[in-house]
């Protein structure tokens, strides 16, 4: 039921969530007048109260150097579980072990007065991080001049926009030398050039083996910092794993919900049952106005295979079945290696080639004639799209694993190998040189 600091041990977790649920009352309804009040208690009638559980026997440990990111739909309890881990909330049942100093951006504003300067705000915050006037004062210059507030500093923060709360708590926050880092999605009001600066912060700060847990909309910010990813649904953890394996099962299941609404609304006089998807329709969404029956990965020779010798051919062949008529379809796929690194992803219309419309069934044909890949695992993904490549009508994602094979006496780092030819000059004449300073 409690918060329990500890001081910081290597053999422990910086924070151990265990069991942890909350639980918020709901008030329907609200008294109108005294009158309605007095009717109310005079015919002891009482409010039916109900309950809301943002969270359900959510566990987790937080190590150092950990990154972590939490997503999820609105509602599902992010928010909640970080003010939780914060202290900002009790939890109703379970508790929060933490064990270091912990700085977190939870919210705009927070921890601020708004009659106060910026300059004397950072006391203030700093104070509730634990920092004593004299360290606050040693770093005073170095938190201004990451905020880049300016002139500004001296003004009180009641005429602060958005934008300049996220500059200042962040900067205040990074210099508390925090074990633990946790923002929930307010970086995404700052300006693209503060945003980068920040994020290449969370960079050293992570390789200096502070944890970062982060919530965000931004699935892309969660593949670039985070190696681990949890997944919130109605209160509960409904995947924890690998940051890009995680990602993109919620942007599949997101993807289907959307698409699912949409042939709901296309086919609203017909009544069908929607049975559970199978592990291969989680990673695939769209209208289903045309659908990709098979999709064949071919070598030379025309024979589908799973494994292929670096500069062989590679042919993607996409079978599909119309519904309806498609006018100016786009073909796409994409190749991504088996970590996640997207290689690259042409479609149909960008490279020139138009198709007037599509009926029935048909194929789609992609060639590569020399597989530039190096050797390694990767998964494929094929798609139909309408012209503008805005709307799926049928999205396989990463449904499609093959291998490119180690070619003999040779390895090379890297996604892809490049054809290139070295050259060596024994001597060259010291006027055709370039001094380097």
């Amino acid at each position: 039921m409690k918060i329990i600091p500890q001081s910081p041990t290597y053999d422990q977790p910086l924070i151990e969530v265990v069991n942890v649920s909350k639980r918020f009352r709901l008030q329907r309804e609200y008294q109108r007048s005294f009158q309605d009040l007095f009717i109310r208690l005079w015919k002891r009638q009482r409010s039916e109260v109900e309950y809301f559980w943002p969270l359900r026997d959510i566990s987790l440990q937080i190590y150092p150097g950990d990154s972590i990111g939490i997503l999820g739909q609105n509602g599902s309890g992010k928010s909640t579980l970080l003010k939780v881990i914060t202290g900002v909330l009790p939890p109703t049942s379970g508790y929060v072990c933490t064990n270091g100093r912990i700085a977190s951006l939870l919210e705009l504003g927070a921890g601020f007065h708004p009659d106060l300067t910026g300059r004397e705000n950072v006391f203030l915050n700093g104070s509730i991080y634990g920092m004593d006037r004299a360290t606050i004062r040693r770093k005073l210059d170095q938190i201004i001049e990451f905020a880049e507030l300016g002139d500004f500093i001296d003004t009180p923060v009641k005429h602060y926009s958005s934008g300049m709360y996220v500059r200042l708590g962040f900067s205040v926050a990074i210099h508390t030398s925090p074990d633990v880092l946790i923002i929930d999605e307010v970086l995404t009001v700052g300006d693209q050039i503060f945003q980068q600066k920040c994020l290449q912060r969370i960079y050293e700060m992570k390789a200096a083996g502070v944890a970062i847990v982060l919530v965000s909309h931004n699935l892309e910010d969660i593949r670039r910092l985070c190696d681990r990813a949890i997944w919130l649904q109605n209160g509960l953890v409904r995947a924890d794993g690998p940051a890009n394996d995680i990602v993109d099962d919620y942007l599949a299941y997101t993807n289907e919900l959307y698409y699912a609404r949409r042939r709901a609304e296309q086919a609203a006089t017909t009544t069908k049952t929607q049975e559970d998807p199978t592990p291969s329709e989680q990673r695939r969404w769209g209208t289903h106005q045309a659908e990709i029956i098979r999709v064949e990965l071919c070598n030379e020779q025309g024979k589908a295979v799973d494994q292929f010798q670096q500069g062989a051919t590679l042919c993607v062949r996409i079978y599909y079945k119309c519904h309806e008529r498609i006018l100016r379809p786009t073909f796409g796929l994409a190749i991504y290696r088996q970590d996640g690194t997207h290689v690259n992803g042409p479609n149909s219309v960008d490279e020139g080639y138009h198709i007037e419309a599509i009926e029935d069934y048909g194929m789609m044909e992609y060639r590569i004639d020399s597989l530039p890949l190096n050797p390694g695992r990767y998964e494929l993904t094929v798609a139909i799209y309408n012209r503008n490549s805005t709307i799926a009508i049928d999205h396989h994602h990463r449904m499609y694993p093959f291998e490119v094979l180690q070619p003999r006496g040779r390895a090379e780092e890297g996604v892809v190998h490049i054809p290139a030819t070295w050259r060596h000059v024994s001597s060259i004449e010291p006027a055709l040189t370039t001094e380097i300073l």
